[in-house]
């Protein structure tokens, strides 16, 4: 499987408490962010692993290991597009030769979240979280499993869980996503998401399939609550270790 991470964005709602440092750079529990997914995807055998970069691109690259075998696609208009500009200039790894899950770069996620995306057998697969609803960033509304509608403003009382900023995409449908991506761009739709592109497959009658993530802790670091979420998170599952009477095999 490969692996895809957007790691462009500036994080300007962030500047004011963690100066100029990319939101995968921030450091969580003694390592960034950046640092921790790919010791995740590491320990699981996932080794095929892109990042895509921008804002402060040295710094990001700085953060990760030289001996790992991660390729890195600079998208040098970061500051003027959204992640599907990102995306676009990585194009080269959606060529269909092996299932694809995309992750965005400013992800806090417990490992056995990271398991349960792995393990989703669906054809193209999203994530949301029906425990977080009335404070959801991004609204999805979804029945037995199937995405109907999505954004920001959706309604509460049509919103069905948060997505959780994952998705996987077997490699028979990879390079039609690319193709939506070309697409996207190629009509300056750059001021959109990566997901945009599953999004145009969806409205083309391609079933997106929802799963549920609801016995794992996730935070996206877009605010700064989200900050103190995860440090609150990972304050509490220590006290849980430290107070265990033998060895634990926690998630976090």
């Amino acid at each position: 499987m490969k692996v895809i991470i957007m790691a462009a964005g500036v994080g300007t709602r962030l500047k004011k408490r963690f100066g100029n440092v990319p939101k995968c750079c921030t450091d969580v529990g003694g390592e960034s962010l950046i640092q921790r997914t790919l010791r995740l995807l590491q320990a699981r055998g996932l080794h095929d692993v892109t990042i895509v970069t921008g804002y402060q691109s040295g710094l990001v690259r700085s953060q990760i290991n030289p001996r790992l075998r991660v390729r890195y696609y600079l998208n040098p208009f970061f500051n003027v597009t959204n992640s599907v500009a990102s995306l676009w200039f990585a194009r080269k790894e959606l060529d269909g030769s092996d299932e694809v899950m995309l992750m965005n770069g400013d992800m806090f996620f417990e490992a056995a979240l990271l398991d349960q995306v792995i393990a989703a057998p669906d054809m193209v697969v999203m994530f949301a979280d029906p425990r977080r609803k009335e404070e959801a960033d991004y609204r999805f509304k979804y029945t037995e499993g199937v995405l109907l509608a999505y954004g920001k403003n959706l309604p509460l009382e049509e919103t069905t869980g948060e997505y959780i900023g994952i998705a996987k995409i077997h490699r028979g449908f990879v390079t039609d996503f690319r193709g939506r991506v070309d697409q996207l761009v190629g009509f300056q739709q750059h001021g959109l998401w990566w997901e945009d592109a599953l999004y145009r497959m969806c409205g083309d009658g391609l079933a997106i399939q929802v799963r549920e993530v609801t016995d794992c802790f996730w935070a996206e670091l877009d605010y700064v609550e989200d900050y103190e979420r995860i440090a609150a998170h990972l304050a509490e599952s220590g006290a849980r270790r430290d107070k265990a009477p033998g060895p634990t095999y926690a998630c976090a």
